[in-house]
């Protein structure tokens, strides 16, 4: 299944997508940026990573592909809870001001929460933001969603203790706000 919304269109990792993946993995400034940490990976465990990766009932990871061609990043539903009907929600880009497209993130927001609330059933989507990461605070809110509150000194980055900022959306505040499928 490819979603698409506006200029976002959102489709399974592919072998194409190698060296973009590789280079977010280890860039230093997506994994400050990044509410988690990550390792050094080798080419090779990325190699192992994209043949051994399959989206299952757990985790989607879908890449962000945008209509000029050009490929700036992922959207990610990670600890899936059908009980619950929640998820949490992700997005990493990377992309220089010649690749993007306007509302690019944006769109490819809408799509993915749509897809999430509207076609799996999902109720609740949520997740954190680093406090410093101003783009991402920007879009969230530009999205709909709640900042809930502070947790506090939760993330060790370059020497320091970071605050995590704690959001969400539900099913019903994301259809009342966009009209989206319809």
């Amino acid at each position: 299944m490819i979603i698409k919304h506006g200029c976002a269109i959102l489709r399974s990792i592919e072998e194409k997508d190698f060296d973009l993946l590789y280079f977010m993995i280890n860039d230093s400034e997506i994994e400050y940026l990044s509410g988690g940490w990550s390792y050094p990976v080798s080419k090779e465990q990325q190699k192992d990573y994209m043949r051994t990766f399959r989206n299952d009932d757990k985790h989607i990871k879908l890449m962000i592909e945008l209509t000029n061609g050009k490929t700036i990043g992922m959207v990610t539903a990670e600890n899936i809870d059908w009980k619950n009907r929640k998820a949490v929600y992700g997005m990493k880009t990377c992309a220089d001001a010649n690749s993007r497209m306007k509302g690019d993130t944006f769109d490819a927001g809408i799509g993915f929460l749509d897809y999430l609330f509207n076609e799996l059933g999902m109720n609740c989507v949520y997740g954190t933001i680093l406090e410093e990461n101003i783009f991402s605070r920007k879009l969230v809110h530009k999205l709909r969603f709640h900042e809930d509150g502070v947790l506090r000194q939760q993330i060790f980055k370059k020497g320091k203790y970071h605050n995590l900022i704690a959001v969400s959306i539900l099913r019903d505040e994301f259809n009342s706000a966009f009209s989206v499928g319809e």
